[in-house]
């Protein structure tokens, strides 16, 4: 019989696989785990969690908050609490009374060789922002190693993100498919507290283009002008969405200036809007 410490093991890692699952394969998900939001439980039919719990995010709204610790006016974050390295010497700020972070700029230089007989390109490590080195000329380059992943090749020290998973991996040698090991391969994260800290505390909506499995381009808020389009609640979920002052069914639309942009309220708690990649208005 195994031990308790064995199932509690087991239970860790399945929780595990499913959280990368789900990050990458279902609408929102990721925004919600990148926020420590939970997901509510789902039914033996639903591969995808319906809606979400997230804690209070802004309890205080003359402090900014990052995970879960709060940050006073001109605090900085601890660099190895940020997720994404792309995120330099952020601070908090209060702007017009309006908590934000502030982040230094990282302007990534990559070389672009435009002679065709010297082709370079450019390699990467797992923690970097912007690309850590190049190889240049045609016999360097044809003996890195090579990964094959979803029908496309990617040399040694190449960034590569699998479809479907959440997930930034770099080429390498021992590369054995598997993105869940650390040494490969980190998980995305977009930096939501950290760039749009102000939009989360008035209750706005993330903004995406495609699917809501990628990080959102944008935020829309509220304003005087929106207006809920009531729908029939057909999952017939007791979960609403909250935008603003104004709270939403699932299926529910809210009306915003941007008439390529359609916001609905489909996995609570946020109103979730997706911008059109072409639009003819």
């Amino acid at each position: 019989m195994p031990s308790v410490k064995a199932v509690i093991g087991l239970v860790i890692c399945i929780l595990g696989s499913v959280s990368t699952d789900m990050a990458g394969e279902c609408n929102m998900a990721s925004f919600y785990l990148e926020l420590g939001c939970t997901p509510d439980v789902m039914g033996t039919n639903q591969p995808c969690p319906q809606s979400f719990t997230c804690p209070n995010l802004h309890p205080d709204p003359t402090m900014c908050y990052y995970k879960g610790v709060s940050y006073r006016d001109k605090a900085p974050i601890p660099q190895n609490a940020i997720s994404n390295p792309c995120s330099q010497a952020c601070s908090c700020s209060l702007f017009n009374g309006e908590p934000r972070f502030l982040c230094a700029a990282v302007d990534c230089f990559e070389t672009f060789d435009s002679d065709l007989n010297q082709q370079c390109i450019n390699t990467y490590e797992l923690d970097s922002c912007c690309s850590t080195g190049t190889v240049c000329g045609k016999d360097a380059i044809a003996s890195l190693k090579t990964c094959e992943v979803d029908g496309k090749s990617y040399r040694e020290g190449e960034m590569f993100e699998p479809l479907n998973t959440k997930k930034t991996c770099v080429c390498a040698a021992g590369w054995n498919g598997t993105v869940d090991d650390p040494t490969f391969c980190r998980d995305i994260n977009c930096g939501i507290e950290i760039h749009y800290q102000s939009d989360i505390l008035q209750g706005c909506a993330p903004v995406f283009v495609g699917d809501m499995r990628s990080c959102p381009i944008g935020f829309e808020c509220p304003s005087s002008d929106n207006k809920v389009i009531k729908s029939l609640n057909i999952k017939n979920l007791s979960a609403q969405c909250v935008f603003g002052n104004m709270t939403l069914t699932v299926g529910d639309e809210v009306t915003v200036s941007d008439t390529c942009t359609k916001c609905t309220c489909s996995v609570p708690p946020f109103v979730n809007c997706v911008r059109k990649n072409s639009c003819d208005s």
